[in-house]
């Protein structure tokens, strides 16, 4: 089996990161933009044509990526080789992996949907629009996500209360008044 590896510095990274969150951002406004639209505008050829599921499929490999991309730029900054498996077993990857998903909730919350009131009562084809996804679909995706924000704020609870420093006398003092012992 051949191996290959990629050196990669500060500057690349950053571009990663960079790109990534354009495509990220861009492909939710899109799928906000797009979810619901009349079907003549349909007909007419309007919006960008993309299949709407898609995209959001793209944006969680995406957003998977920032974490891991986010990751090695963490380990560049503090002079360590990059370990994936170690990694994703860390507190950081809670941290960037709970930020994901919120932001994930936080946008999926912004996407419009057809009033499931006016659909029932016309019908869907009598509302004269299509949706990509429904509010039943979005409020799915949203219990899903936070789930997982949960999960991860749950670790870094558990974190927090039970991963401890020892100061040495020297600076000791420093922290004397800031903490009740």
């Amino acid at each position: 089996m051949n191996k290959t590896s990629m050196k990669l510095n500060s500057s690349n990274i950053i571009n990663i990161r960079k790109d990534l969150c354009e495509k990220i951002t861009k492909y939710w406004r899109t799928i906000r933009n797009e979810n619901v639209m009349s079907t003549k505008a349909i007909k007419a050829g309007l919006g960008s044509g993309c299949d709407l599921k898609s995209l959001h499929n793209e944006i969680t490999q995406m957003a998977e990526k920032r974490i891991i991309v986010k990751g090695m730029l963490m380990y560049l900054n503090m002079g360590l080789k990059f370990d994936l498996a170690a990694f994703k077993k860390s507190n950081n990857y809670a941290i960037f992996a709970a930020c994901e998903a919120k932001e994930a909730i936080a946008q999926l919350k912004m996407i419009p949907t057809i009033n499931p009131v006016e659909k029932s009562q016309k019908g869907l084809k009598g509302t004269g629009k299509k949706e990509t996804f429904t509010s039943a679909k979005i409020a799915q995706l949203i219990k899903n996500l936070q789930l997982k924000a949960n999960k991860y704020d749950s670790q870094l609870e558990k974190f927090n209360t039970e991963t401890t420093i020892d100061i040495p006398e020297s600076l000791s003092n420093m922290f004397k008044d800031d903490i009740a012992v």
